[in-house]
Formats: C-alpha cells, structure tokens, sequence
C-alpha cells in the first residue's frame, strides 16, 4: 500500500473503490498538471479571478479526493477570494504554497510509476 505522510492514502484509495492502481493514476496525473498550480494562481488572481476560481475549486476538489485533510479549505479560501476580488487574495495563496508544496515534493520523490 502507498503510504505518504500528506495524504490519507486509506482514504483516496476508499475514492477508487480500493483501487490501488487507479489511485497511483490519479497521483501520478495530479501530479503532472498541478505540479506549478501556485504560480498559476498567482498569475491568474492578477488578470483572471473567473479562471482563479475555477483552478482553484478544480484543486480543492483533487486533493480532498486524494486524501489531504489541510488543502482542500485553503484552496476553499483561495476560491471564495478570486470570487469576492478579496483584497488578500494573495496573502490566501501565501498560506497554502507551503503545504501544497510539501504534498508536491512528496509525490515527486515517490516512486509511482
């Protein structure tokens, strides 16, 4: 079994219907496409708050389904800002850099393939 320190793998994995394999998959995709999803939203919270949204609803969604018990209300926060234009919008994707890195690093040293 996948054991990761970030992420309750007994909980992503009940996702999958006890899927292991899909389980790597989905880790594997998530982390391909959202390795540089910090940088994304900063960018997109200065010109793009619609997209900011999005991205960061689509973020909340994955790693609550991968098993992270921290980000998904840091990207919750995240979303709410691009949708109210939050004066701290910035300082919301200040608070979840660090620990979504942490989990990036993470998945980046696992060895999934």
């Amino acid at each position: 079994m996948i054991e990761l320190k970030n992420l309750d793998t007994v909980k992503g994995i009940g996702y999958t219907n006890n899927n292991e394999e899909l389980y790597k998959r989905i880790l594997i995709d998530f982390l391909g496409d959202y390795r540089d999803a910090i940088a994304k939203l900063r960018d997109l919270s200065l010109n793009d708050l619609e997209s900011c949204h999005i991205l960061a609803h689509s973020i909340k969604g994955l790693t609550a389904i991968i098993g992270s018990e921290i980000l998904p209300p840091l990207f919750y926060e995240i979303e709410l800002g691009a949708k109210e234009n939050a004066d701290d919008l910035n300082s919301r994707i200040d608070n979840v850099q660090e620990p979504f890195q942490t989990l990036i690093d993470e998945l980046e040293n696992l060895k999934l393939n």
